[in-house]
């Protein structure tokens, strides 16, 4: 699925950009500041884990614990065009989700929680994504840009358990831990834009990170697509989509977490450039 949005939103780019000859400039080729604010009904899925070092891994799936819905968090999104070719941006979004189960685990191990049996689970599970990108666009004329930079993606996690049953060996217990750490990931990327008419513009990003170094090892990558209407030369509203595949391991002083999530969703906004 990844493969196929990336091939359909920069083959119409590409195209676009490779065959645009005159026409009118739509503003968003041409603002100098760019906002934008809505909504994301995002969801998750995939696998995680926090364990104590030397202690075997459990992963946990969202499906497992109950986070199988999406859940509605604020978007924005900020552009800069400090020249004529060159950009920076800033993007928000997130996922903020609850989970609960009761069911039967063969082994259930969060942080200091190691139970097993018929067990009740409640799970907070929250990721905030901030991305700062610098752009250089190789390619501009009156229709279309193509472009390459690089970039930031701060990733906050925030996974708490709470679980009741056998733990640690001790029957009608009650525990709960927290997995909270903020990561930053740094990438390259390529983003496009193409103006359909002086009011209808496809826009779109693609991320990838990949590091082993110290206490982080894995990849990201990210892909952004938004399709955008203005209603006057300086306000308008779109309809975009946000996917992020990651998978990291990062070592902490006494535990090791492990993340191998997809998060994907639509978004909703409105917008002014000026």
């Amino acid at each position: 699925m990844r493969n196929q949005l990336l091939g359909l939103l920069f083959g119409i780019i590409l195209s676009g950009a490779v065959h645009a000859a005159g026409g009118a400039i739509n503003p968003i080729l041409d603002d100098r500041f760019t906002f934008r604010l809505g909504a994301t009904y995002m969801d998750a899925e995939g696998t995680f884990s926090s364990t104590i070092k030397g202690e075997p891994t459990d992963k946990l799936s969202t499906d497992d614990l109950g986070i199988d819905d999406g859940n509605t968090t604020p978007y924005f999104g900020f552009r800069w065009r400090f020249a004529d070719r060159w950009r920076l941006s800033f993007n928000y979004f997130g996922l903020d989700n609850d989970g609960s189960v009761r069911q039967d685990f063969d082994e259930l191990i969060f942080g200091d929680i190691n139970a097993k049996g018929f067990l009740a689970v409640d799970t907070s599970f929250k990721t905030d994504f901030y991305v700062t990108q610098v752009g250089y666009s190789i390619f501009k004329n009156e229709r279309a840009e193509l472009g390459v930079g690089a970039g930031l993606h701060i990733v906050d996690f925030n996974t708490r358990l709470k679980v009741s049953g056998e733990i640690n060996g001790i029957g009608g217990s009650k525990k709960s831990d927290t997995a909270d750490l903020t990561v930053p990931l740094p990438n390259v990327l390529g983003f496009g834009t193409y103006a359909f008419t002086p009011r209808l513009s496809l826009d779109g990003s693609i991320g990838w990170f990949g590091l082993d170094y110290n206490d982080y090892s894995g990849n990201l990558v990210s892909l952004s697509a938004n399709l955008e209407y203005r209603l006057t030369d300086h306000f308008g509203i779109g309809v975009g989509y946000n996917y992020i595949d990651m998978n990291l391991d990062i070592e902490q002083s006494n535990r090791t977490d492990k993340y191998d999530l997809e998060y994907q969703g639509p978004v909703l906004y409105v917008s002014a450039g000026f």
